[in-house]
């Protein structure tokens, strides 16, 4: 009991909506509810996370794109959203048509895809998407940026052929090693399989697919990998998924990132790749002998922050506000010892930011202790207090 009272005082203590309020990271008006409006502060952290996968995708051969934010009826129709997913979905008239904006990347990732032939030299091809997404959640359910309206994915999708899956996924648990040991978070896996009810496509397609994404987590295990769990039922509606689990600082579990394995997509959009046997007889069809010339592509679902704006959340109380210098939007704060030195000061910040560094000069008529108290609740790592040709510095750790 006692050990649970300490996480809770803990807890509030770390509350993302408390430290978001004090470090001026970002705030919600009721005139946009569930839409974060990030500050300045707050944007620099968004900002350096995106970049650092932005680095990630260029090393492992990700495709970064811009894709619309809303899409006509038909697209979500053919999707299988429409019917499945409409109530989550904020829909309008435009010109007497049916219109949605946008919940998640995929179907449009489809459209890139079949907008030209594709070969099987392409393959796999690793689509990156930091788009704008919306979802209709109910305004009871909107807390801080844990659950919003309007956020942002680091969205990927992978068309891959059905030999290239399990090099892929065996790419996906790499990627998330890297992401998650660097910001000091372990992590789980669950095998989440087809829904009872609402799912699409055939048993045995949906079989095939699970019994892949086992053969990768059962060797991802062997290799002294995380071990994994059954979770029976819960996959989406179209298609099995790997849900991953991140432990932050105080052994609290967030579902953050999934891998998805999808059959039915490339199907519902008769998405194809040429295999380079033969070429295609006109107005032929992919089965029977030109099977072997055109083949469908099998998608992967993927995100590993999830939606960036919860992921902030979770990162802010993990550190507690105190963030690792890398990710810091305060890096550095300069103080001027005497009135003298408040133009060196500046020539100072001008050398860090230079070099990229987020640096700030107290120029108030505070004094020199309350200058320094007041980085110090703002959680600069560094406190340098300058002479014109002396500085002293503080790590805050």
């Amino acid at each position: 009991m006692t050990e649970h009272m300490h996480m809770l005082e803990e807890a509030a203590k770390r509350d993302h909506r408390k430290i978001g309020k004090e470090q001026e990271l970002f705030f919600f008006h009721e005139l946009s509810p569930g839409s974060c409006f990030f500050l300045p502060h707050g944007t620099r952290i968004y900002n350096v996370l995106l970049e650092f996968l932005r680095e990630e995708y260029w090393a492992r051969g990700y495709e970064e794109v811009i894709t619309p934010n809303m899409y006509n009826s038909k697209l979500w129709e053919t999707s299988g959203h429409w019917q499945n997913y409409q109530e989550n979905m904020f829909t309008f008239e435009v010109e007497k048509d049916k219109f949605g904006l946008k919940p998640m990347n995929c179907p449009g990732h489809c459209l890139l895809f079949a907008h030209r032939e594709r070969s099987y030299r392409e393959l796999p091809w690793r689509v990156a998407d930091f788009g704008v997404l919306h979802r209709n959640e109910f305004s009871g359910a909107l807390t801080g940026l844990t659950r919003v309206r309007r956020f942002q994915q680091d969205d990927t999708h992978i068309f891959c052929t059905e030999e290239q899956v399990k090099s892929e996924i065996h790419g996906l648990f790499d990627f998330l090693k890297t992401v998650y040991g660097l910001l000091g978070f372990t992590f789980k896996l669950k095998l989440s399989t087809r829904p009872e009810e609402k799912y699409v496509g055939d048993i045995a397609t949906w079989d095939k697919a699970e019994a892949q994404l086992q053969e990768a987590l059962e060797e991802f295990a062997a290799q002294g990998g995380s071990q994994w769990e059954l979770n029976p039922g819960d996959g989406a509606f179209y298609g099995p998924k790997i849900d991953i689990t991140i432990s932050d600082a105080l052994k609290r579990e967030h579902q953050c990132a999934t891998i998805q394995l999808d059959f039915q997509l490339p199907q519902r959009f008769q998405l194809e790749y040429n295999t380079g046997e033969a070429p295609k007889k006109e107005g032929a069809v992919a089965s029977g002998e030109e099977a072997s010339v055109y083949k469908r592509p099998v998608m992967i679902h993927r995100a590993i922050y999830g939606s960036f704006e919860r992921f902030i959340a979770i990162l802010t109380e993990h550190f507690a506000g105190k963030w690792p210098f890398w990710l810091s939007p305060r890096q550095i704060m300069i103080i001027p010892v005497m009135g003298g030195a408040s133009n060196y000061c500046l020539e100072v910040q001008k050398l860090f930011r230079a070099k990229g560094m987020h640096v700030d000069v107290d120029l108030s008529g505070n004094t020199m202790n309350k200058k320094i108290r007041a980085a110090q609740l703002h959680q600069y790592n560094y406190i340098i207090s300058m002479f014109p040709f002396l500085f002293l510095t503080y790590r805050e750790d």
